[in-house]
C-alpha cells in the first residue's frame, strides 16, 4: 500500500487542525447558548415583573383599569425578548399561541432549538384592584431572538472560518509545493547516482535542510567519482600487471624451457641414432640418458617456480604457517642481509582458503617491499587474532579480525607518497574480504603496514 505524500500529509494534518479548531469554537458557543438564553430570560422576565407589579401600584382604586393596562400592553408589545397578553381574570395563555412563539419567523433550524434546549417560559401576574381581579397579565419569555443571534453568530463563524481555512491550506500548499520542489532534484541525482553517471551535483538551493542534503549527495558524488576513477586506474594498474606477469612467463618459458626442451630434442635424437647400429656404446647411452634427465630436471625445477608463484607451495596442504615459514626460509637464503623474523601468535589452521591466501599474498608483498624499496636490515611479520582497532571491546557482535603486522626499520615512507602497484594490490585484497589496511610511519624509524581481514567463519 503506497503511503501519502508529505505534501499531501502536511496539507491534511494542518486542515485536520483548522476543521477540528472550528469545531471546538462552535462547540464552545453551543454549550454557552443555553445558559446564555435562559439568563437573558429570566432577567427579562424579572424585569417585566417589576414593571407589571409597579404599573398595577399605580393603578387607580376607583376606576376601571383596562385602559391603563391597554396602554401598558401597546407599550409593552414591541419587547425583544418577551411577549405579553392581558387575558381574562378566568382565561389561561393559549396553547396555540405557546406554538406561534415556538415557531415565531426566526430562521432557527428546529435541531439548534432542541440542541440548545432554551423553551419558552410563561409568568402570570393577576391584575387585582380593590380585591377584586380584573385580569391576568401573562408574559411569556421569547428565546427565538437571543437564539437567532447566536445562530447567525455561528453561521457567521463558521463561514469566515471555512474561507479562511481554504485560504489558509491554499497558501500551505502553495508554500509547501515550492519548499518541497528540491525533493524532484534530488530524486533525479540519485537515480542519474544509481544509474552509474558521474559529474552528479546539485545546486544547493531551498531550506537548509535540502542544502545539507545536497552538499552531502555532491561529497557522495565527488566520493563516487574519485572511486571510479581510482578503480579504472587499478584496473589498467592490473591489467598491466597481468601482461607484465605473462611476459615474464613466456620470457621464462622460451629462456629456459626451450633450450632445456631443444636440449631433450636433439639428445634423443642422438639416441635413436645411436640405437640404429647394431653395437651401440653403452658409455654413449647413459652420456645420453643424463643429458635427457638433466633437462628434464631443469624444465621440473621451472615449472615448480612458476606454479609456486601462481599457486603458493603447501598452502592448501600444511595451512598458512607452514606455507610463510617455507616462503621465510627461501627468503633467508635469498636475501641473508636482511634478518627478517615471522611470529604467530595463534593457530592459523581455522582459517578458511581465501582467508589464508590473501594473507599469504599480502605477507608476500610487503616483505618483498622491505626487500626491494625500505634498505631495512631487520624486519617483521606478525599475525594475531583480534578485534577491530574501532569496536568494542565487548561488542559481541563484532567479528575477531585477522591482524597482520608488516614493520622494518628502514627510511620509511617519505610525506608525499603515493601507493605503487604492491600497496594498491595488498590494499584491494584485504577490502574485498571487508577488511582494512593502513601504513603507519612508527616514532622509531622505518615502516609499519597494518592489515585487519574480519574471520567470516568464526564461531561458526
Amino acid at each position: 500500500m503506497r503511503g501519502f505524500s508529505l505534501k499531501a500529509s502536511l496539507g491534511g494534518l494542518i486542515g485536520v487542525v483548522l476543521v477540528a479548531t472550528l469545531l471546538s469554537n462552535l462547540a464552545i458557543q453551543l454549550l454557552h447558548a443555553g445558559p446564555r438564553v435562559r439568563a437573558e430570560a429570566g432577567s427579562n422576565l424579572r424585569l417585566m415583573r417589576e414593571v407589571v407589579l409597579a404599573t398595577i401600584a399605580n393603578l387607580p382604586q376607583n376606576e376601571d383599569p383596562s385602559p391603563s393596562l391597554r396602554r401598558l400592553y401597546a407599550s409593552l408589545g414591541n419587547l425583544r425578548h418577551a411577549d405579553v397578553e392581558i387575558l381574562a381574570p378566568n382565561e389561561t395563555a393559549p396553547r396555540d399561541w405557546l406554538e406561534k412563539i415556538r415557531h415565531s419567523d426566526r430562521d432557527v433550524p428546529e435541531w439548534f432549538v432542541r440542541l440548545v434546549g432554551a423553551a419558552p417560559r410563561v409568568m402570570t401576574i393577576p391584575v387585582i384592584i380593590g380585591g377584586r381581579a380584573y385580569s391576568n397579565i401573562v408574559v411569556i419569555s421569547n428565546p427565538f431572538d437571543e437564539l437567532g443571534e447566536i445562530w447567525s453568530d455561528m453561521v457567521w463563524l463558521a463561514a469566515i472560518s471555512l474561507a479562511v481555512t481554504i485560504v489558509f491550506l491554499t497558501l500551505v500548499l502553495l508554500f509547501l509545493r515550492h519548499s518541497l520542489a528540491p525533493f524532484d532534484a534530488l530524486k533525479s541525482g540519485l537515480a542519474q547516482l544509481e544509474a552509474g553517471e558521474s559529474g552528479v551535483r546539485l545546486s544547493p538551493v531551498g531550506a537548509t535542510e535540502f542544502r545539507s542534503i545536497a552538499a552531502a549527495l555532491n561529497s557522495l558524488g565527488a566520493t563516487l567519482d574519485r572511486v571510479k576513477q581510482e578503480n579504472r586506474k587499478l584496473v589498467d594498474r592490473l591489467i598491466q600487471v597481468q601482461e607484465d606477469e605473462r611476459k615474464e612467463i613466456a620470457r621464462d618459458l622460451h629462456d629456459e624451457a626451450g633450450p632445456c626442451l631443444f636440449s631433450i630434442r636433439a639428445t634423443s635424437a642422438a639416441l635413436q641414432e645411436l640405437l640404429s647400429h647394431p653395437s651401440a656404446d653403452i658409455g654413449q647411452l647413459r652420456q645420453l640418458s643424463a643429458t635427457i634427465d638433466k633437462a628434464s630436471e631443469s624444465l621440473q625445477s621451472l615449472f615448480r617456480d612458476l606454479l609456486g608463484r601462481l599457486r603458493p607451495k603447501g598452502l592448501e596442504e600444511l595451512g598458512l604457517e607452514s606455507a610463510l615459514k617455507a616462503l621465510f626460509a627461501s627468503w633467508a637464503l635469498t636475501h641473508p642481509e636482511v634478518d627478517l623474523r615471522l611470529v604467530v601468535r595463534h593457530d592459523l589452521s581455522s582459517l578458511d582458503e581465501e582467508t589464508a591466501l590473501a594473507a599469504y599474498r599480502v605477507v608476500q608483498e610487503g616483505v618483498t617491499n622491505i626487500f626491494r624499496h625500505s634498505g631495512a636490515t631487520r624486519g617483521a611479520v606478525t599475525l594475531e587474532f583480534g578485534l577491530d582497532a574501532g569496536a568494542h571491546e565487548q561488542d559481541s557482535e563484532t567479528p575477531p579480525q585477522l591482524e597482520i603486522t608488516i614493520e622494518d626499520n628502514g627510511v620509511g615512507i617519505p610525506e608525499s607518497f603515493a601507493p605503487g602497484m604492491g600497496l594498491l594490490g595488498m590494499s584491494e585484497r584485504v577490502r574485498a574480504l571487508g577488511g582494512a589496511q593502513r601504513i603507519e610511519r612508527p616514532t622509531s624509524g622505518g615502516t609499519r603496514i597494518v592489515a585487519s581481514i574480519p574471520l567470516r567463519d568464526f564461531g561458526e
